[in-house]
């Protein structure tokens, strides 16, 4: 019995052995059909414009100064701006000292002095300047920005300095620079003597004016120039597109397939991952994206850095489209920034008015994160005609204001040219206009044609 046992015993071990190794084999054999799950893959946004922080601040105009109140201008579209920008990155300023400008100062250096005036479109933190120049050494500036820089010609030391100004707080500061006295005279205002002459007009706010001729007081100007003569604009007509939802999708959204839309009941249309939207106003061809999802940050930021975070924020979302500068930063609604960048159309601005806006993107950042971001969902094509017209000049400009009795001349504070928008089902058309700014009064818009009678001003809010 017990030998029977023992051979059972062998038999079913070799019969398991044996299962055993035909299992191995079939599974060798039969792999089964498995279905691998590959990770989520993201629609990847078409290539879009981009743009550096140093293409969006850089200089509205360049003014020349030679002295006996003679000043001309160029802007970007000229070759002696362009000649002034290649510059401008070897230019070096060191030792910055606080400086008290009085009338009599003024004076001399804005009428008097041989002079280069680089001016921004807005406020710019010495920071974000410090791209265009040099700077020598650490500097200590007491400004929080400034919208131009002055180089000035001293003939007693026979040196350059450099003014560097806030309108914003009104204060100058100044520093020596590394540019010769004949760099300035034979290169620089040599370029500038054949551009439009300009006049300049004054504006100094009324806690400096003084009726006492022998006051030797602390006064700042602000400044802004007209030009003396008529000059050419081209005026356009230009073809565009709309951005397509799809492409609205996958700019802003990581995954489009987790996108809702929600209708409402004035038709607007809302888009939204459950964190993320986008608001479409379809009449007004805009969109508002609201990112409500802050990340507080332990350390503080400069404004600089909250530039840069605003212009890599439009760069990888949609992109420029077309030709965007700085215009403004400055603080918004509890303690945000509000940053807003300008479309323009060679040296000049978009100005719009009415339902279809298509000339800034204006953020809202808190940190430097954006959280709210308006912009038009229009797109310049290519132009469709062009006309060559005849702007008037600053003083027809300005007859024409006390002729029509729009505005005291005298309250001005700032003139320039822009293009204003018309937009049609099929073209939008871009005519010249002079932005007149009054305190305490709608902004003008006076089309700028010479002759035309002014036309109608717009207030433009």
């Amino acid at each position: 019995m017990k030998r029977w046992l023992e051979t059972a015993k062998t038999v079913i071990l070799s019969l398991l052995v044996i299962t055993s190794f035909c299992l191995t084999g079939m599974i060798w054999i039969n792999q089964p059909n498995l279905q691998f799950i590959e990770p989520a893959k993201y629609t990847e946004s078409k290539p879009v414009l981009e743009k550096s922080l140093e293409k969006m601040i850089t200089p509205s105009a360049v003014v020349f100064h030679y002295g006996q109140d003679r000043h001309t201008k160029a802007v970007a579209t000229d070759g002696q701006y362009s000649m002034i920008m290649r510059e401008m990155p070897r230019w070096i300023f060191l030792d910055f000292t606080p400086y008290t400008l009085t009338h009599e100062k003024w004076e001399e250096i804005a009428r008097e002095k041989l002079g280069l005036e680089v001016r921004f479109r807005s406020n710019l933190p010495l920071s974000a300047v410090g791209r265009l120049v040099t700077f020598r050494e650490e500097y200590n500036i007491r400004l929080m920005g400034i919208d131009r820089i002055w180089l000035y010609h001293e003939p007693e030391e026979d040196l350059v300095y450099a003014l560097f100004l806030s309108g914003e707080e009104e204060k100058v500061m100044r520093s020596r620079t590394s540019i010769s006295p004949k760099d300035l005279r034979e290169s620089y205002l040599a370029n500038g003597n054949q551009m439009p002459e300009q006049i300049m007009k004054v504006v100094i706010p009324a806690k400096y004016n003084t009726s006492d001729p022998e006051s030797k007081g602390y006064s700042y100007w602000h400044m802004y120039y007209l030009p003396k003569h008529q000059i050419r604009m081209q005026q356009f007509r230009f073809s565009y597109t709309t951005v397509p939802t799809e492409q609205l999708m996958e700019a802003y959204f990581l995954d489009p397939t987790l996108v809702r839309q929600i209708m409402e009941r004035d038709k607007t249309v809302i888009y939204t991952d459950g964190s993320r939207s986008i608001q479409v106003r379809s009449e007004q061809k805009a969109i508002t994206f609201t990112d409500p999802a802050y990340q507080q940050r332990i350390l503080p930021i400069t404004d600089e850095e909250k530039l840069q975070s605003a212009v890599s924020f439009v760069n990888k979302h949609l992109g420029w489209l077309d030709d965007y500068y700085l215009e403004d930063i400055k603080k918004s609604y509890n303690d945000k920034d509000s940053i807003t960048f300008r479309q323009y159309i060679g040296a000049y601005p978009l100005v719009s008015k009415g339902e279809k806006p298509i000339d800034t993107i204006e953020i809202i950042s808190e940190a430097g994160q954006v959280v709210t971001m308006s912009r038009s969902m229009l797109d310049l094509e290519t132009y469709i005609t062009n006309r060559d017209l005849t702007v008037m000049s600053g003083p027809e400009l300005y007859q024409l204001i006390r002729d029509k009795n729009l505005a005291n001349t005298e309250e001005i504070s700032n003139t320039y040219l822009a293009y204003q928008t018309f937009v049609s089902d099929d073209y939008i058309e871009l005519i010249p206009t002079w932005v007149v700014e009054v305190p305490n009064q709608p902004t003008l818009l006076i089309p700028a044609k010479s002759n035309e009678g002014g036309g109608r001003a717009n207030g433009l809010e």
